[in-house]
């Protein structure tokens, strides 16, 4: 159980738990203290009240500060109210036993019925109940209307309080998310005014004097477009249509042809889960970025798809400028090209790989290697 002390309407419960022990405790004190003369053992009715008053005194000093939500609280709290109820054996006589006189400890005794349906919900308030009826039913010598009564009673409380108090926690939950959801919209509200009166018109900018200007240009103006898209979409949670494969990657990967990029797919359609088919689409359009960004202007590049022994091979591979391996590794470990984050965390998640070779004049390779059964899942 969580050492956090609880708050909001669990603390209120735990409150009013605290409140039935004190008034309990205060009817028990006062009927202790009343058949003094009839006990026949009086002093052991006044421990018996020494100790309801010490266990309710610690209750309520735990159970107010919201802690007493523990497992080891509330369970020796029922072992002590067992062994106080116990010592009606010794200060009462049989016939006090065994007629109408209740237990020392009579109503306290709910007290930890309550608290354990608190803690272990319905079934554990349950078991409690039923263990405080059995006691009953010890100390009494038997059982009358009264005791099957009071143990009806019982179980109803410790149900009815586990129940409860799980409700509560759940409507707690739901509530916390509620106002998180409510305050990102808000945040995102924020965000998004701030950035379309800056970022995203510098980026539009930036996209339509690139396609003005032609060349290289061109590409940083529609690298600015996309990057313009993928920032709307990131501030409005919506998926970017372009994206999205809905879960047909063969047919995904093949809009990527164009004059420059060859793409080669199994006859029949891969089965995967269309966010696995997204990430994977994701992958490689970055991998193409960075052929058309770094392996030159008359670069060529290929794409395979295979499906070999439950798992989704993906190849891309480009004729460029290629680069040497300690640059590319110290590319990667600068977060440039797309790697370290848009290829291998996106692989990384779906529970696969990524391997990356390339040398000078002989063009640069991304293998992209993924279980289908964990993607599946993905």
């Amino acid at each position: 159980m969580s050492s956090e002390p609880v708050g909001g309407v669990r603390l209120s419960l735990w409150r009013a738990a605290v409140g039935f022990r004190i008034v309990a405790g205060a009817l028990c004190l006062y009927r202790i203290l009343r058949w003094q003369d009839i006990y026949a053992h009086p002093a052991v009715a006044l421990v018996a009240g020494g100790g309801i008053l010490v266990v309710t005194a610690a209750i309520t000093v735990i159970g107010l500060a919201g802690r007493a939500h523990r497992a080891s609280v509330v369970l020796l709290d029922l072992v002590l109210t067992i062994g106080l109820t116990l010592l009606t054996f010794a200060a009462q006589t049989p016939y006090q036993r065994h007629g109408h006189m209740p237990t020392l400890t009579t109503v306290w005794a709910a007290g930890p019925v309550i608290e354990i349906g608190y803690v272990f919900g319905w079934i554990g308030g349950g078991v409690a109940a039923v263990m405080t009826f059995v006691l009953s039913l010890v100390v009494r010598g038997g059982y009358d209307g009264n005791t099957l009564a009071n143990g009806a009673l019982l179980l109803i409380v410790g149900v009815v309080a586990g129940y409860l108090l799980t409700r509560t926690r759940r409507a707690e939950l739901d509530l916390a998310a509620a106002v998180a959801s409510a305050s990102a919209s808000a945040e995102r509200e924020r965000l998004a005014r701030s950035i379309h009166d800056g970022v995203l018109q510098v980026l539009a900018l930036l996209h339509r004097k690139g396609l003005e200007a032609g060349g290289e240009w061109a590409v940083l103006g529609t690298e600015a477009a996309e990057q313009e898209a993928a920032l709307r979409a990131l501030i409005t949670q919506q998926t970017l249509a372009t994206d999205s494969s809905g879960g047909r990657l063969n047919s995904a990967l093949v809009e990527l042809r164009s004059e420059r990029i060859t793409v080669s797919v199994p006859a029949e359609e891969v089965p995967v889960s269309p966010s696995t088919a997204d990430e994977v689409v994701a992958m490689v359009r970055v991998a193409l970025r960075n052929v058309a960004l770094h392996a030159g202007p008359a670069a060529r590049a290929w794409v395979l798809l295979e499906h070999v022994d439950g798992s989704l091979h993906v190849t891309v591979r480009d004729d460029g400028v290629g680069v040497t391996p300690e640059r590319l590794a110290a590319a990667e470990a600068d977060g440039r090209l797309g790697i370290a984050r848009s290829i291998r965390g996106r692989a990384a998640d779906l529970g696969g790989s990524v391997a990356i070779r390339s040398a000078p004049e002989r063009g640069t390779e991304v293998e992209i290697v993924v279980p289908v059964r964990g993607a599946g899942h993905g």
